[in-house]
């Protein structure tokens, strides 16, 4: 099952001031918020941190009917830049669980999955015009052409739809933007009204990974992107488009 929440910073009142919530962060996070210096960076860690940290909060509750502290639940960050959970107080099946974070515009979209070995990547971007230089520089030809053939007025959409695949597919497989974004090829089917359409997602022999699924639907003036990779303890399952479910009371639009 992979779970999904949307939050702003409008949410909570401390998020937008680059405050912390109260209650929200261990020891070691709020060492790790107060080295960042940029407010942004400060808003943006925070806004992704309370994010995560309610929807694995809301998770733990479906699951055992008791919701955690904030603060008993610890991310910290692999080696790869990739989250991993965390319990402080009793909740030592949360280390199975993985999540992927990610923010843009004010906005936060975690995504979190209990299947056994996979990976997820999550990415919200927000809708806007790009310049054709950018497409060309970025996108391999098949979606060069994919955008090509669509008319003008939907372009916007596929293109941040096709990009936003590609971060969060290179997220699932722990690669990121370190690699060529033309490793990946990324095909968006038509989009579903209130729902998830697939993308097909294609690696290049070069990354020598597999990325299982990909998703992708518009939210407002955001599109949000799942994808998923196998561990080397998956049960090379992949997860049903049915069971990618939203947990919580984040915005929908």
């Amino acid at each position: 099952m992979m779970h999904w929440l949307i939050q702003t910073l409008a949410d909570h009142p401390a998020l937008a001031c680059a405050e912390v919530p109260e209650g929200m962060l261990s020891t070691g996070e709020q060492v790790r918020f107060q080295s960042l210096k940029r407010d942004k960076r400060r808003r943006d860690w925070l806004l992704g941190r309370w994010t995560a940290k309610r929807l694995t909060a809301q998770y733990i509750e479906s699951i055992t009917g008791r919701r955690p502290a904030l603060s008993d639940i610890v991310i910290t960050t692999d080696p790869d830049g990739a989250p991993r959970l965390h319990s402080r107080n009793g909740y030592a099946f949360i280390n199975r669980l993985a999540i992927s974070i990610s923010h843009s515009n004010g906005h936060a979209f975690c995504a979190l999955t209990d299947v056994p070995g996979h990976r997820p990547g999550a990415d919200i971007e927000y809708i806007e015009q790009r310049n054709p230089a950018f497409v060309r520089d970025f996108f391999t030809d098949a979606e060069i052409e994919r955008v090509q053939r669509a008319p003008p007025s939907a372009q916007p959409l596929l293109t941040t739809a096709i990009w936003s695949a590609k971060e969060a597919a290179l997220k699932s497989i722990r690669r990121g933007l370190t690699v060529d974004t033309r490793y990946i090829i990324c095909l968006p089917e038509e989009p579903v009204a209130d729902g998830w359409a697939p993308v097909t997602v294609i690696c290049s022999p070069d990354l020598n990974a597999t990325v299982r699924c990909g998703w992708w639907r518009q939210i407002g003036r955001f599109v949000i992107t799942l994808a998923t990779a196998d561990s080397e303890q998956a049960t090379h399952a992949a997860v049903p488009i049915a069971e990618v479910r939203r947990i919580g009371d984040g915005v929908s639009s």
